[in-house]
């Protein structure tokens, strides 16, 4: 089937937010004067955030890094109190992240033959205010806290292809993240394109990307082949 859109993701994809969780982590252990090894407590507070996002209960993403947090210092034996506001920290590192070099021309092309849209795990403020600072625009702007759902939850996909008006099958779903982004736009029946700058291997599962690439540029000779072929494959 013809690719009709194009959705991508925002953060790690458009948006360069290399090391800053990690970083983010160091400074709050630092703010706290909590000793722990600073890699290892940002996997254990990553881990504790993905395993709130599929929850049944909705949380916004803020809340679920803040509780996360909170379980990651518990995991670590802190017995002390937080420091009022070390959340901002990672907060403030988010609001001030810059696009990709190559993000405003890959968004721009795509825009010149397809719909496109952002589907994003994030809160509107901050996501709102990195895409201004970015200079990026798209037809639809989707965001975890408007559709009540994190990738790889179908839903959010569904949300987005309904407003864009398009089937599953005529998307191409562009991120960096492997389980949200490719198992997630797999599992609702859309296409996917990987971005795997790191050259990470592909898990061992059934599902495989439509296309693996290393950096966002590799995506404009890919338009010209959905554009005058519809090819997907």
């Amino acid at each position: 089937m013809t690719i009709k859109a194009i959705t991508f993701d925002a953060y790690g994809t458009l948006l360069n937010i290399e090391g800053m969780h990690s970083k983010a982590a160091e400074e709050i252990l630092k703010l706290t004067g909590f000793e722990a090894d600073s890699a290892q407590f940002h996997t254990v507070w990553d881990r504790f955030a993905d395993q709130l996002m599929v929850q049944k209960s909705f949380a916004t993403i803020w809340s679920i890094f803040d509780q996360a947090l909170t379980e990651a210092f518990q995991h670590f034996g802190f017995r002390g109190k937080r420091v009022p506001g070390d959340l901002e920290l990672w907060r403030n590192m988010l609001k001030n992240c810059s696009p990709y070099p190559t993000a405003r021309e890959v968004v721009a092309r795509a825009g010149r033959d397809f719909k496109i849209a952002l589907i994003s795990n994030a809160d509107n403020e901050e996501l709102d205010l990195g895409l201004e600072r970015a200079g990026l625009q798209f037809d639809l702007v989707l965001s975890s806290e408007d559709a009540r759902s994190y990738k790889p939850n179908a839903d959010i996909f569904q949300k987005a292809a309904f407003a864009l008006g398009c089937q599953p099958q005529e998307i191409m779903h562009v991120g960096d993240s492997f389980t949200a982004d490719v198992l997630g736009a797999k599992a609702f029946g859309a296409s996917s394109v990987w971005i795997n700058r790191k050259g990470r291997e592909i898990p061992l599962r059934m599902v495989r990307p439509n296309h693996l690439i290393g950096e966002l540029e590799e995506m404009l000779p890919l338009f010209e082949n959905w554009k005058n072929q519809g090819e997907i494959a």
